[in-house]
């Protein structure tokens, strides 16, 4: 289930995600594995090795969080750290966040100017409006809650929908403003 209150029911991981600049020298542990086999039993079982995960596998395992020494045996789909969990996580809170600061300005009676609106970004060349188109379908397999409010166009509508002379692709979504 994802902060939402959505699940994440997309495919994931696919062969041909894009690579996050961290991952671009990787380390030797990228792909660790200590054994051939998956153990038969374990104290603990990690699914998912981004950093917060990894981190809690090590105190585990070095007995600082019981005064035990507990096995522990973590499951990636790709790689250490490799990112995709979060971003999608950071992602759906950021829109999360709009709302809940709607919802805390109206029943605070915060004085202040909070305007929900939307925003628009504009690709104005033909490879980044695909590349962008790309990840707009990526994103929508997904099924988060938040790419439902996402409008993409791509092609000649672009230009007349983002008022922006030589659009290629325009993606519009809800967004606010604050002040003060």
């Amino acid at each position: 289930m994802s902060i939402s209150g959505s699940p994440n029911t997309g495919h994931l991981p696919v062969e041909n995600s894009t690579v996050p600049f961290w991952h671009r020298d990787l380390h030797e542990l990228h792909d660790h594995r200590t054994t051939e086999e998956l153990p038969e039993s374990s104290d603990v079982v990690i699914i998912g090795a981004g950093y917060a995960r990894i981190a809690t596998a090590y105190h585990l395992v070095k007995g600082e969080a019981s005064g035990n020494n507990l096995s522990a045996t973590i499951l990636e789909a790709r790689g250490v750290c490799s990112g995709l969990d979060i971003a999608l996580e950071v992602l759906e809170f950021e829109i999360a966040h709009l709302y809940a600061m709607k919802s805390l300005i109206e029943e605070e009676k915060i004085n202040c100017d909070f305007t929900l609106t939307r925003s628009i970004d504009v690709w104005c060349n033909k490879e980044a409006a695909f590349k962008a188109k790309v990840m707009f379908d990526m994103l929508r397999s997904r099924n988060l809650n938040y790419m439902k409010d996402v409008l993409f166009v791509l092609g000649k509508d672009a230009e007349r929908i983002s008022g922006v002379k030589g659009a290629k692709a325009c993606a519009s979504f809800t967004a606010g403003t604050l002040w003060p």
